[in-house]
């Protein structure tokens, strides 16, 4: 991964991160998400991992060994694709029967 793919990708991992301790300490979310967000916890999770998805994945700019780079790549794809359920799951209304 070239530098110019990594770095962007490490800073809104970080800002990701970010706003995925803010959610999960004080349940504060975005404005523009706040209508469509109904579990803030599963919100808050689903963002922190996708915010290590990205880290991950911009870390292997720094990996030399093919067969390392591309074991660090799957734990990174695994990630993303746990955040995404996890931000999928929190804004699906609850089913109160």
């Amino acid at each position: 991964m070239s530098w110019y793919l990594a770095l962007p990708s490490a800073v809104l991992g970080v800002l990701m991160l970010a706003g995925g301790a803010a959610t999960l300490s004080s349940g504060w979310i975005m404005p523009w998400q706040r209508g469509s967000v109904y579990r803030p916890r599963f919100f808050g999770w689903g963002q922190l991992l996708m915010g290590a998805a990205l880290a991950i994945q911009a870390s292997t700019a720094l990996v030399d060994d093919r067969a390392t780079r591309s074991t660090v790549q799957g734990a990174g794809v695994g990630f993303l694709l746990a955040g995404l359920i996890l931000l999928t799951l929190s804004q699906r209304p609850r089913q109160d029967a």
